[in-house]
C-alpha cells in the first residue's frame, strides 16, 4: 500500500486533489483526515486542509 499527504482550502478540494494527481476515483482509496481546515478570524490564522489519501499501487502484472 502506498499513500500521499494533501492540502487544500477544505477536505473536499484535497480530496479532489488527490484523486487527479492520482488518476484515481473516490472508490479506489482510503482518506484519513489529518488535520481540519480552520477559517481563522477574517482569515488570519487560517490553516489548509489536510488528508492522507492511502491506495493500492498496481503490480507489474496490472500494466500491461
Amino acid at each position: 500500500m502506498s499513500y500521499i499527504d494533501v492540502t487544500g482550502k477544505t477536505e473536499d478540494e484535497a480530496l479532489r486533489k488527490g484523486l487527479e494527481q492520482l488518476g484515481m476515483d473516490r472508490d479506489d482509496v482510503s482518506v484519513s483526515i489529518l488535520e481540519r481546515a480552520k477559517t481563522g478570524f477574517l482569515g488570519i490564522g487560517a490553516t489548509p486542509a489536510r488528508i492522507c489519501l492511502l491506495y493500492t499501487s498496481p503490480s507489474p502484472r496490472d500494466t500491461r
